[in-house]
């Protein structure tokens, strides 16, 4: 094989891309030359003699041949200014977006950050290496730990194959001040839906934290409030009471439930204040009416706070009725508190909450009705939606609520609640 220069016969021009097959009749051998742009390369073998005919086929083959080819590479050309366009378009589109974004590829190297994120966090793009370099973003955690580099989104994505990671961090910015930060981090894929790299999406949450910490200062000032008001009504139905000549007994159980009703609304009010847990209410509740002889079993549910509040005056009427009359009042007596979630008619859910007293005495449905039997069924089916069913058994009272399943109900049905209290 041999290259060389292929010049055009006086007259006529060789163009790019063209060929020429030279055939030396008088030998056994045939020349043939491809040109590509004005190189040509000459292999040189043994060939039959052809026709003229078959000449021409071969000529027209190689031609079509050859046009193909120059056709994809211009396809290609085109592609590749499709996709300069596309990333072109991208960045004009982060840059008016209200978050900051930035990209990564498979190895955890930055390739791509916004102006957003350079205005929020007061410095240039720090295009990290590495996941491992991801420790030159400053930030801490609300305890005031710094964050190390594999607990950003970023690295949790790519390098530990999370699908899905959020934190929110104390971010120092370049000029030393810190703002509070959300970060969500998610995995980029191509068309095909082969992991490319990773993405992040960093959001200004600083105002939103100021207006949680002044929201904790007026629930404190709420709770400190509400404590003393229960207080001052205590003292006025004491004292009304102990001067109309009214029985201790009957004070006493009254205090009782004002003092039930205060600690479900502190609660409330001192954790998470719109919601609490059917465990968190059991326990709080019954964990001083009945010690270990209550056992507690159910998914981890968050009722709103106007079921809550029911909910917990009514399990003390139940416990306290179980310490005077029900299992309670024996030495061998005990108590089953379970629930659980049910499908109703279409997609709504209901919540099956069951009160069941074993080795107790019969139970028997008294003909005075009081506050008590108010709270655990009229009041109750009031503040929910349900039905409440008494069952007056041979070993104690079974209560059963059936309630429809509020729509801002928390349910991890991937927790279950299985405690001896």
């Amino acid at each position: 094989m041999f290259t060389g220069k292929i010049l055009p016969a006086k007259g006529s021009a060789l163009r790019p891309g063209g060929f020429a097959v030279f055939v030396a009749e008088s030998l056994a051998s045939a020349v043939q030359i491809v040109l590509t742009g004005s190189q040509a390369i000459f292999r040189r073998g043994t060939m039959p003699h052809r026709s003229a005919e078959e000449l021409r086929q071969e000529i027209a083959k190689l031609q079509t041949e050859l046009t193909l080819v120059t056709a994809a590479r211009e396809q290609d050309a085109e592609a590749a200014r499709e996709a300069a366009r596309r990333v072109t378009q991208l960045e004009a589109a982060l840059d008016v977006v209200p978050v900051g974004v930035l990209f990564a590829d498979l190895d955890g190297r930055i390739l791509l950050g916004n102006k957003q994120m350079e205005a929020m966090t007061r410095h240039k793009v720090r295009h990290s290496g590495n996941v491992e370099s991801y420790g030159e973003w400053i930030a801490y955690h609300r305890d005031g730990r710094r964050v190390a580099a594999h607990e950003y989104p970023l690295s949790r994505v790519v390098r530990d194959g999370e699908t899905h990671a959020e934190l929110e961090v104390h971010y120092e910015r370049g000029d030393g001040t810190r703002f509070w930060m959300h970060i969500i981090g998610e995995p980029v894929t191509d068309r095909s839906g082969n992991k490319i790299g990773a993405a992040i999406a960093a959001v200004d949450v600083d105002s939103r934290q100021q207006l949680l910490a002044r929201q904790r200062m007026l629930i404190a000032e709420l709770d400190h409030r509400v404590k003393n008001a229960f207080s001052v009504v205590k003292s006025i139905v004491s004292q009304s009471l102990r001067t109309a000549g009214v029985p201790t007994g009957l004070r006493e159980t009254l205090d009782h439930r004002l003092d039930a009703y205060a600690k479900a609304h502190a609660r409330l009010v001192g954790a998470k204040w719109d919601h609490e847990s059917i465990a968190a209410i059991a326990g709080n509740i019954m964990t001083a009416i009945a010690g270990d002889r209550i056992r507690v079993d159910g998914p981890d549910v968050q009722l709103p706070s106007r079921q809550a509040i029911a909910l917990s005056m009514a399990l003390y009427e139940l416990g306290t009725n179980a310490v005077k009359y029900g299992a309670l009042s024996t030495s061998h007596g005990r108590i089953e508190l379970r629930w659980r979630i049910d499908e109703a008619d279409g997609n709504s859910r209901e919540l099956i909450v069951e009160w069941l007293e074993r080795g107790g005495p019969p139970a028997v449905e008294s003909a005075k009705k009081g506050f008590g039997s108010f709270v655990v069924k009229r009041a109750m089916e009031a503040e929910t939606g349900g039905r409440v069913q008494l069952v007056y058994g041979d070993e104690g009272l079974d209560w059963h609520l059936k309630m429809p399943l509020p729509a801002e109900t928390h349910v991890d049905e991937n927790v279950p609640r299985t405690d001896n209290e």
